[in-house]
């Protein structure tokens, strides 16, 4: 008769509940936004509860329809309600980072990136100069939007959200940029190059990080007949030009044309001139159009966002902005998570399997944490006979 196999250190680890996952990002988040207490609700629980909608993509009403542990969620969203947007705003950063601080290292270089992305917007929108929606060219049947300029690390293996603040009617780009600056030198990092968007392409922008010292790469608007005409033939080239010539504050620029020829991509052929506006990096226009399409990794991130994030169809920007908050402080212990464990043994560089853990994975894992509060309800929980 075959004797009872024991069951390994290992798998008595698994079988016992773990929440270090949801714990995280618990004391990541708690002490640095308040949610006032009820008479009968423990804040706690609200928090906690956002973190599970989150996992699974789903929003407060929908979660608490099949899982018990939660008040309803019209209590629930009254709570929310009362988030104090300037102490998200102040803390934002300071959470961001802790999810993330085991991936980055003081004194090191880093490229990074700034840009903005949208959610859109429906309902009746204000005119008065702060308000939360902001305009802009139509998408998603709309043409009002919440948006929220952020700054990511882009390194291959770690995209980190350090950086983001819901933007106002009124704000300036360039006082975003500052922002930005200052939390790299509070961080102690250093900036290896800084990728921005075209939206960023100003004359005021380029003069400040010039003496600042800060490398740069921003494509290029072609626009005015000077420009076009440098632009043209078949060979790529970098050349001097001077933005806002003629005017009291002209800047001079480098610009770098990568000149691509299409060979058919896309049932599509000719050449494309890529020009670029590049400060502090002495490469080639190929290499510089390399180096700018790591830029895109901050793209992944707002897609990677709208997948860890609770649904919802509030007009409240405080309950917006926390729910992104909530998306990118995932992202982030998720990139900290393969940082650590994911990485292959080796000698040199540090290389991560990216296939080993994916978000969705890390999701499903956060969902599994979140029934120790949160059990899903059976059919006899919700059947009336």
């Amino acid at each position: 008769m075959a004797s009872k196999s024991k069951k390994s250190p290992e798998t008595k680890r698994n079988c016992e509940k773990n929440t270090e996952n949801v714990d995280e990002i618990y004391r990541i988040v708690y002490p640095n936004i308040t949610i006032l207490p009820g008479k009968r609700t423990d804040p706690q629980v609200i928090l906690k509860g956002c973190i599970a909608a989150a996992s699974c993509n789903a929003s407060i009403s929908g979660y608490t329809k099949v899982h018990t542990g939660l008040p309803s969620h019209t209590t629930s969203l009254k709570f929310l309600h009362r988030l104090n947007m300037e102490e998200m705003v102040q803390n934002a950063s300071r959470m961001l980072v802790n999810a993330g601080k085991d991936v980055i290292r003081k004194g090191q270089k880093y490229a990074f990136a700034i840009d903005k992305t949208q959610d859109p917007y429906y309902g009746k929108h204000d005119d008065e100069p702060d308000t939360y929606t902001v305009g802009g060219k139509t998408k998603d049947s709309t043409n009002h939007f919440f948006t929220y300029l952020t700054m990511s690390i882009i390194d291959q293996g770690r995209h980190l959200t350090l950086f983001s603040i819901p933007w106002r009617k009124g704000m300036k780009n360039l006082e975003a940029i500052q922002q930005c600056i200052e939390l790299i030198d509070q961080l102690g990092l250093k900036i290896r190059c800084l990728c921005l968007d075209r939206e960023f392409y100003d004359g005021e922008i380029f003069q400040y990080l010039q003496e600042t010292h800060i490398p740069h790469i921003v494509p290029a608007k072609k626009s005015g007949k000077p420009l076009k005409a440098m632009l043209k033939g078949r060979s790529s080239k970098t050349f001097n030009y001077t933005l806002n010539k003629g005017s009291k504050n002209p800047v001079d620029l480098v610009i770098t044309d990568c000149v691509v020829y299409l060979k058919g991509k896309n049932e599509k052929h000719g050449i494309v001139h890529h020009a670029f506006v590049v400060f502090g990096i002495s490469s080639s226009p190929r290499n510089i159009r390399e180096i700018y399409r790591h830029r895109f990794a901050i793209e992944s991130t707002y897609r990677l966002r709208n997948t860890t994030r609770p649904k919802t169809s509030t007009k409240d920007p405080k309950i917006r902005f926390f729910y992104a908050l909530i998306s990118f402080i995932i992202q982030n212990l998720w990139v900290s998570h393969k940082w650590k464990r994911c990485a292959k043994k080796q000698q040199g560089p540090k290389v991560i399997e990216e296939e080993r853990l994916q978000l969705a994975h890390f999701a499903m894992i956060i969902q599994s944490e979140s029934t120790n509060w949160f059990v899903l309800k059976g059919i006899d929980d919700i059947a009336i006979t």
